[in-house]
């Protein structure tokens, strides 16, 4: 595997998981602004929408990886080390709750379309998880199970989470040196997120659910991550077999399954009405 630092320059080193989400926001911003004038918002329109997401985004992934890690990272470590989020440590349910609610409130106040802007936004936010989740390989978290097979990936260093995840398991003795090998779950998912956004890209061309693309989004990823979470091995804790992630998920699919409900008997209930007038 590849060193997670992608570049020192003298105490400060730049990783990979840094420059990954860096890049996957660069590149969800671009393909908004692409597709911008189909729901009529103008550059300024997407820059201040990505821009709030953004920055809810990364304060909410932050604060939900440090909650959930506070005793095995944080605790005996310097205050600041809270803040550094190029080292890595972000939850993405955290960022999207985070975002998903500032950018409601941003719609809001602007007096925007929120059906719109939702779908304006439902392929980048799958694009930028993809290239992110590279980082979170490269980095060494969100990693998969103990796995010896074909791609099976191996973290050389000794001081890494999965060596520490893997001994709190049982599954090495403590005095273990070296890590077991794990399956490449970061690099399904990126590819999960890709086929993701292909399909909406797909279903927006062909002017499909529209107001709906993304209500979709969420569903599908949802339900792939309640799947993927079970290949997870950086779990030292599960409630009935099941990670705080794939809990989330079990609230968010009913939720999402009643809003398109909801929005269905809306516009039949429109479409109604107007053929009676």
């Amino acid at each position: 595997m590849i060193s997670p630092v992608a570049l020192q320059i003298g105490s400060l080193s730049i990783r990979w998981y840094g420059v990954c989400t860096a890049i996957g926001l660069l590149a969800g911003y671009f393909l908004q602004l692409r597709r911008a004038k189909r729901y009529s918002f103008n550059a300024d329109m997407v820059s201040d929408l990505t821009f709030i997401c953004m920055l809810a985004g990364v304060i909410g992934a932050r604060m939900a990886y440090v909650l959930r890690f506070w005793s095995e990272e944080f605790a005996n470590r310097g205050f600041w080390s809270v803040f550094k989020v190029w080292e890595g440590g972000l939850v993405f349910q955290g960022g999207f709750i985070a975002a998903a609610l500032a950018g409601i409130a941003l719609v809001k106040l602007r007096k925007w379309n929120l059906a719109d802007a939702g779908d304006l936004m439902a392929p980048a936010l799958p694009l930028g998880h993809a290239i992110g989740r590279i980082g979170c390989l490269i980095n060494g978290c969100c990693f998969g199970f103990i796995y010896h097979g074909p791609l099976a990936i191996h973290y050389p260093n000794s001081g890494n989470a999965v060596l520490y995840v893997q001994k709190s398991l049982g599954q090495l003795p403590l005095e273990a040196t070296e890590c077991a090998p794990v399956f490449p779950i970061q690099a399904l998912e990126s590819l999960c997120n890709l086929a993701i956004c292909l399909v909406v890209l797909l279903l927006e061309k062909k002017n499909l659910l529209r107001g709906r693309l993304f209500l979709l989004y969420v569903l599908l990823y949802s339900i792939i991550r309640f799947a993927l979470e079970f290949a997870r091995g950086d779990y030292t804790e599960r409630l009935a077999g099941l990670s705080n992630a794939q809990i989330t998920c079990l609230w968010i699919i009913p939720l999402c399954l009643l809003a398109w409900l909801i929005i269905h008997f809306v516009e039949r209930k429109k479409l109604n009405s107007a053929h009676d007038t």
